[in-house]
């Protein structure tokens, strides 16, 4: 619409407003907002005091709609190039991690587990049975499971609290596991730390649940922690915690919990059988994989999770959780505490540390920091009490400030876009993605595309000029054909470089802006490539 159409609409709306309909209007306006206003506001209240784990689940799937719809891309590496490539090549008849024993030049598993990938498998084929073949159409029905799957982590970790302490306690951690910033764009996303948190919270909840444990309770908390295992193999030390604590208490009880969980494993994990010939082929391979490469990966200092969790749920509140934690220490929290706590002793020595690594642990650190904390407060009220007060007003204002801003982010977005745009292109047959002005290149997703072409990735240390001339030597057909280069840092000295190296003219296609998260997380540590990508096509002259 153009500048003098707005102006005669707002030109008719005025005379209108001049009217003696004016009043009239304004007068029904207000008296419609004040008698809706008051409705909603009481029927809050009213979920709120009368069915506040039902008000929490609602809320919380309402806010992550917003990721549902909006929040596209991937975070890190494993939740999209582990699960949905991976997934998805199947399908299309392609293994893009070279996993398939066929594949495999040694024979010998990699130590992945096939259940979490194996299901998307399975749900992508059914999506492309009735139909449904777009790339992005596809992930909006995966985000709406996950969210759908997250909201039972909520469920579970709001009864664990009430059994353990009062509603109100209940409350504020089901509060924050629903709107913690980092929880809703988290939650609808691949990533199996979060994923494995519904079936292992539902484990403690069974165990929690009755103060006799019950034979069904056991069977069904044996088979939810072999299910949350599956999905994260990491979460067998929350499994010897809870051996521990069931020992003490039962040996009958703890051989049958045992035994279920074994069962539930052994079924999550079948595909070994098939593919390997032996049961638990990836779990062993996953063991012996991470003892001998403790040290490759990022090796951090033995405190550095203590840092990471006071960071990711805020001050203060992460410091009364921390405070809270002194008054936890007594029998009849031993079966959230000790599992707990043996899962967070082993990352805080395990040298490799990754910082998505302990979300698991962060269910329970709330659990039992609030309820520590809750008990603080009432034996120094005079003392805690305004410190809490200000201190909570403090972290629901710097957290709903986060919420608003990563809720709705768009993650990996020059990349996932460069991909969809090489998806309409007829004669795409490979890319190179050059980054020499750093050390690292980004790895392209080629789910977007539905090509599988192999792509050439392009930073400093490597013999980029031999790398490109090889290259261009292969027949036509096969050799890659388009260039994405990352960053605007001396780009004519790159794309003449590049030209020269490849006895070809490059062609401009397009240029895609990384997201406004993207950017942030860029500036916070210029390591994250997450830069302007710019296409080009390659015209060879030979």
């Amino acid at each position: 619409m153009e500048f003098n159409q707005i102006q005669c609409v707002l030109q008719c709306v005025f005379r209108f407003l001049d009217t003696p309909q004016k009043k009239k209007l304004i007068t029904q306006l207000i008296a419609c907002w004040n008698f809706i206003t008051p409705n909603i506001l009481e029927r809050i209240k009213y979920y709120w005091n009368q069915r506040p784990l039902a008000f929490i689940l609602v809320a919380a799937f309402l806010v992550r709609i917003i990721s549902i719809l909006f929040s596209k891309g991937y975070g890190m590496h494993d939740d999209h190039f582990l699960v949905i490539e991976a997934a998805q090549s199947w399908v299309d008849g392609e293994d893009y991690n070279k996993w398939l024993p066929k594949n495999r030049k040694d024979g010998a598993p990699t130590g992945h587990s096939w259940f979490y990938v194996g299901l998307h498998y399975y749900f992508f084929q059914f999506l492309e049975f009735i139909g449904i073949l777009g790339a992005q159409t596809k992930l909006y029905f995966v985000r709406l499971l996950h969210a759908l799957w997250y909201l039972m982590a909520i469920r579970y970790a709001f009864k664990i609290t009430l059994k353990l302490d009062s509603e109100s306690t209940a409350k504020m951690v089901g509060l924050f596991m629903a709107f913690l910033w980092f929880t809703p764009i988290l939650s609808v996303r691949n990533l199996v730390e979060v994923v494995c948190l519904t079936p292992l919270l539902g484990a403690t909840w069974f165990l929690l649940k009755t103060e006799n444990m019950t034979l069904k309770n056991i069977i069904f908390a044996g088979l939810l922690i072999g299910v949350s295992v599956s999905i994260r193999f990491q979460i067998i030390f929350f499994l010897g915690g809870i051996g521990l604590v069931l020992l003490t208490k039962n040996i009958g009880k703890t051989i049958g919990f045992g035994l279920f969980f074994l069962i539930s494993l052994f079924i999550c994990q079948i595909g070994d059988v098939f593919l390997w010939g032996r049961p638990f082929a990836e779990f062993t391979e996953y063991i012996a994989y991470n003892l001998a490469n403790k040290t490759t990966y990022a090796v951090r200092p033995w405190y550095m999770y203590f840092g990471t969790i006071g960071g990711l749920l805020l001050p203060p509140l992460s410091l009364f959780l921390y405070a809270g934690w002194s008054k936890v220490f007594k029998k009849k929290y031993l079966l959230v505490l000790v599992p707990s706590l043996v899962f967070f002793g082993f990352h805080c020595y395990f040298p490799n540390k990754q910082e998505r690594f302990i979300i698991p642990f962060l269910p329970y650190f709330i659990i039992l920091g609030w309820i520590g904390w809750r008990q603080l407060l009432s034996e120094y009220a005079s003392r805690l009490g305004k410190f809490d007060k200000y201190g909570m007003r403090f972290f629901w204002g710097l957290n709903s400030i986060l919420l608003l801003a990563v809720t709705p982010a768009y993650s990996k977005k020059s990349r996932v876009e460069t991909m969809e745009y090489f998806k309409g292109i007829d004669n795409y047959q490979g890319v190179y993605v050059e980054h020499t002005v750093g050390y690292s290149s980004p790895l392209l997703p080629k789910y977007y595309t539905g090509k599988w072409f192999s792509q050439i990735r392009l930073k400093k240390g490597l013999k980029v000029s031999e790398i490109i001339k090889t290259n261009s030597s292969l027949p036509a057909d096969i050799r890659r054909n388009h260039v994405v280069f990352f960053e605007a840092e001396d780009l004519d000295k790159r794309i003449a470089s590049f030209e020269e190296n490849c006895s070809c003219s490059l062609k401009p296609l397009a240029e895609f802006e990384p997201s406004y998260l993207d950017k942030f997380v860029h500036w916070l540590n210029p390591v994250n490539d997450n830069e302007k990508a710019f296409v080009y096509e390659l015209i060879y002259t030979v």
